[in-house]
């Protein structure tokens, strides 16, 4: 499963009540269950599915804190802050040239509103800045993970991989088959023009590909574990689970058709 951190970590028999220890951090089921109960009633029965997700979102921020610490890097006046702030430190902001955008607006044109490049070109590189920062810091938060000894408790560990295993995006891409999971909402437009699409594409590879749509107001913590930051994004899974591919937008059918050919799943 994509759960980040947690993906180096060795299966271990921690004392009861602990589910993740490293050389500085020690984690227990209360907090994340705390966790849990300080978020909005609608998605308490969620989120108790995904208690590996709240893990790897505290074993992150913990992780992060702790190497701060060991930096010298001033606190800010809440974690929160002094979180963001070191990552910034790690992530400094990098350039969006004139062909990057031009080359995103071209894809996405439609996506954009068919709007002219000069009205859009700002928020187009803000957008692309933004990728760019985020796999910046995954690449960071890669190599500080893989310095780490991190145990997690064996049988807690498979029971919340089972719960966190029932939704529809693991159902598919474990069956063994090609997939292609658009996370998106009613009510956006793009979206909304994607349904007919999805709906041909399910019809035309039936038993080939999985096609799958996740409206991302039922499934908020889905879309955050596979970094959905914007809709629609079209994900494709190889036959092991493995994302190969994706895309931001509308994404016409022959596009889309394409590239399942040109990944061998057609």
């Amino acid at each position: 499963m994509n759960f980040g951190v947690l993906g180096f970590a060795r299966l271990s028999k921690l004392p009861e009540g602990m589910v993740v220890k490293t050389d500085e951090v020690v984690i227990h089921e209360s907090l994340l269950l705390q966790k849990v109960e300080e978020q909005s009633p609608e998605f308490r029965d969620e989120l108790k599915k995904n208690l590996l997700y709240v893990l790897e979102k505290e074993l992150t921020n913990k992780l992060l804190l702790a190497q701060a610490s060991r930096e010298g890097y001033p606190k800010e006046s809440s974690e929160g802050q002094t979180i963001q702030s070191f990552k910034n430190s790690k992530t400094p902001v990098s350039n969006v040239s004139d062909g990057e955008a031009k080359a995103f607006y071209e894809n996405n044109r439609d996506w954009l509103g068919n709007m002219p490049f000069e009205q859009v070109a700002g928020a187009v590189r803000e957008y692309l800045l933004d990728l760019k920062r985020q796999e910046a810091f995954e690449a960071y938060l890669l190599d500080l993970t893989q310095s780490k000894r991190i145990e997690i408790q064996s049988s807690w560990a498979q029971k919340n991989c089972a719960l966190a295993g029932d939704n529809p995006v693991d159902r598919a891409r474990t069956s063994g088959k090609w997939t292609l999971v658009e996370f998106g909402a009613t009510g956006c437009e793009a979206c909304d023009r994607m349904e007919p699409v999805l709906r041909n594409l399910e019809e035309r590879y039936l038993e080939k590909v999985n096609i799958v749509f996740v409206h991302i107001r039922h499934f908020p913590f889905l879309a955050s574990r596979f970094r959905v930051t914007t809709i629609p994004v079209q994900v494709f899974f190889d036959q092991t689970g493995k994302e190969v591919f994706r895309h931001v937008g509308f994404y016409p059918q022959n596009e889309i058709e394409k590239k399942l050919a040109e990944m061998g799943a057609n």
